[in-house]
């Protein structure tokens, strides 16, 4: 039998055999004590007792943030592989339905080259390894986009509630993307317009999918009121989240840090609640520590400029998540020190002092964390070049066709989630597992901006045939 990524069965062979090989490497390295877990099995608690109709015994323990829906994943996959299986299977699933879709719509010549795309795609196969609910969230969000690029193509109204359903899950997921959401009716009857094929009906049948995505979300609202007597539909660490991503400029004249612990947070926190007791992640604490942003950036508006760009800078440098297989996260590395700083001196451009690193460590590797760091570097290779073949194509093709024959609703689409998801991380916060929760969204609009830029002429026979 020829080799060939045109066989589907190989392909998803191949896909699969990847998709296990990276879980298997990352698995001794998978921990429950990460991300919020231990909340999140609060939640499980929580809904097993709704569930029993018991007297909730759990209640009291648990607060706004964060959203609860990972709890839901913890009650029914109680092992750290069951969820591994589960999180890799939908990853598998959003692949082969953007496979799928990019075949049905007849926008490329060959899929090859998003197939080549998809296999090298180790940084979305080492982010879904995780036990937390950006994988899971990113999964479904991935397919309820797809049902919105189905319903841009062929108007039906099926793909705005399947898209309604799939993205209310994600909202109970990660509540980040809510805003998002909300504001994609807007954005499609926009390009609808501009493209003169808005009609009254489909204006109206766009409201649909946020409609059922507030009505997913009703129940944690009415949470939130019993916990707060405040109706709202996201989580509370957005005040936390801003106002320690002002800590990521180094040595920023606000003297913060990027650190969940930072410590001039914590006393701005016990000084305005009076020593009591009180989370950051707090509903009060929330609204307090977004009023202090609004303030600190105010004041010092050069400084809060200068931190954008170093963000920028991030962004460009990390864009997407490496994996854990080298298990940085708890520091359970050789010379883990040495490799942040080394980190530290590449971000901030000072080569000379990350030389001096690498000239003067003793570094003490065994065979298997070797092994471990070239999968960490392949992969964050893999992502960079990923992040600058978009930029590159996008650029090409702004500067070769301007006004509305860049008008493509699904690339379109895609740069409105990339630039929301960038935004967050220039305005808020950087961490590089943002942006790799839309990776999928990147490598559909590498293929499609190729495509339509350098092989426009032979789709248009593909579609002719």
């Amino acid at each position: 039998m020829k080799i060939s990524l045109n066989n589907d069965y190989l392909f998803y062979s191949f896909l699969f055999l990847l998709i296990c090989l990276c879980s298997l490497i990352s698995y001794e390295n998978i921990s429950f004590d990460l991300y919020f877990n231990y909340k999140y099995i609060e939640y499980s608690r929580f809904f097993r007792d709704l569930m029993n109709g018991y007297k909730n015994r759990t209640y009291e323990n648990l607060g706004t943030f964060p959203i609860w829906g990972y709890g839901v994943v913890h009650l029914f996959l109680k092992s750290k592989l069951y969820i591994l299986i589960f999180q890799q299977l939908l990853c598998l699933i959003s692949i082969i339905k953007i496979d799928q879709f990019l075949v049905k719509i007849k926008k490329i010549t060959s899929v090859k080259f998003s197939r080549t795309l998809m296999l090298l795609a180790l940084p979305c196969f080492f982010f879904h390894t995780q036990m937390w609910p950006k994988s899971v969230s990113s999964s479904l969000l991935i397919l309820g986009i797809l049902q919105l690029f189905y319903f841009m193509e062929y108007k039906k109204t099926s793909n705005l509630i399947y898209s309604g359903i799939l993205m209310g899950l994600v909202c109970n997921l990660r509540s980040d993307y809510l805003f998002v959401i909300f504001s994609l009716p807007f954005f499609i009857i926009i390009f609808e317009y501009l493209n003169k094929n808005l009609t009254k009906l489909n204006c109206l049948k766009i409201f649909i999918m946020p409609f059922i995505v507030f009505l997913f979300l009703c129940p944690w609202g009415f949470y939130t009121f019993s916990k707060t007597n405040h109706f709202f539909l996201n989580s509370t660490n957005t005040g936390h989240t801003f106002f320690i991503g002002l800590g990521q400029l180094p040595n920023n004249a606000w003297g913060i840090t990027p650190m969940d612990d930072d410590k001039l947070m914590a006393e701005m926190i016990k000084k305005q609640f009076n020593d009591e007791n009180i989370s950051t992640v707090d509903f009060k604490a929330n609204k307090f520590l977004l009023n202090e942003f609004r303030k600190l950036v105010i004041l010092n508006p050069s400084e809060w400029i200068k931190k954008c760009f170093f963000s920028l800078r991030l962004i460009f440098l990390d864009p997407f998540y490496v994996g854990n297989v080298a298990n940085f996260q708890k520091n359970e590395v050789s010379n883990i020190d040495e490799i942040r700083s080394l980190e530290k001196y590449v971000y901030n451009f000072d080569f000379k002092s990350a030389t001096e690193i690498i000239i003067k460590t003793k570094w003490s590797f065994s065979v298997k964390e070797i092994f471990q760091m070239i999968i960490t570097i392949l992969t964050k290779i893999i992502g960079v070049f990923t992040f600058i073949f978009f930029l590159a194509l996008t650029i090409i093709r702004l500067s070769k066709y301007a006004g509305t024959k860049f008008l493509c609703p699904i690339i379109s689409l895609s740069y409105l989630l990339i630039i929301y998801q960038i935004s967050i991380s220039l305005f808020a916060f950087h961490m590089p597992v943002y942006n790799t929760s839309i990776y999928l969204i990147y490598l559909i609009s590498i293929v499609l901006l190729f495509e339509k830029t350098f092989l426009s002429n032979n789709i248009q026979l593909l579609k002719n045939k």
